[in-house]
């Protein structure tokens, strides 16, 4: 079968003499590997095409047994310099593009992703957003849109409002990563993490937002922490990834 799509380059690597691996990131199909045969000399089918962190349309095919894809040819559409020419900035891209790939995204919900990483990668080349609060931001953002949102106003124990167990400040209610939401105080235990309707606001924030909003976000310290280890532990449990060394792994 052969097809013709818009993809991000997430990953390239060379194989015999002159010949590529592409690791290429679909809007309709997710995540897809395929061999560009000749690609090392080719300057007619892939010109600018066949490096990391290219936004461009790519035509496939199958190998002769059908057992693996081809890429027959690439267009380029954006190589984002912005992006290349800021180490600070493509270190951020490299964190949300190693989150991408570790999902392991199919057809299903692929588009709604690929449109998120890349007005990500857009809002990034424009502008700044903070070092501490982009993967977190996408990692979130990404989850929650793939159908993980937690319930950040009623208890996930006993169902009442979580607002009635909040005091003043950022005194806490909990969240309870198992059951995938905010649990009252007088359903807390040993198995929950202390958090604060404060940084449940936040989550519900980036829900809703889109990455141009993401500049303008300003957090306390303490709601940062607590966002910060919640989402961290909420991926790990619910999709099965923890950051280590420097990229995701299967736990």
């Amino acid at each position: 079968m052969e097809f013709t799509e818009k993809a991000l380059v997430l990953k390239v690597g060379r194989f015999r003499e002159a010949d590529i691996w592409t690791r290429l990131f679909f809007a309709g199909r997710g995540v897809v590997t395929a061999f560009a045969f000749g690609g090392c000399k080719s300057t007619r089918r892939f010109c600018g095409c066949l490096d990391p962190l290219v936004l461009g349309v790519f035509r496939v095919g199958t190998g002769k047994r059908g057992t693996y894809n081809v890429l027959e040819e690439g267009t380029l559409l954006h190589g984002y310099p912005g992006l290349r020419n800021n180490p600070r900035k493509l270190g951020l891209v490299a964190h949300c593009l190693k989150f991408v790939e570790a999902v392991q995204l199919g057809p299903q919900g692929a588009r709604a992703v690929f449109e998120l990483l890349t007005e990500t990668l857009q809002t990034l080349e424009a502008g700044e957003v903070g070092a501490e609060m982009l993967p977190l931001l996408f990692k979130a953002k990404l989850t929650f849109d793939q159908g993980l949102k937690p319930d950040l106003a009623l208890c996930v124990r006993c169902g009442k409002p979580a607002e009635e167990h909040q005091g003043e400040g950022h005194s806490p209610v909990a969240f309870s990563v198992e059951r995938g939401g905010l649990v009252c105080r007088d359903c807390g235990d040993f198995e929950t993490q202390p958090f604060s309707l404060g940084a449940a606001r936040v989550l519900e924030w980036i829900h809703q937002s889109r990455p141009a909003d993401w500049p303008r976000l300003e957090l306390d310290p303490e709601v940062r922490r607590q966002t910060g280890r919640v989402v961290d532990r909420f991926v790990a449990y619910h999709l099965g990834l923890r950051w280590e060394n420097g990229m995701y792994r299967k736990i």
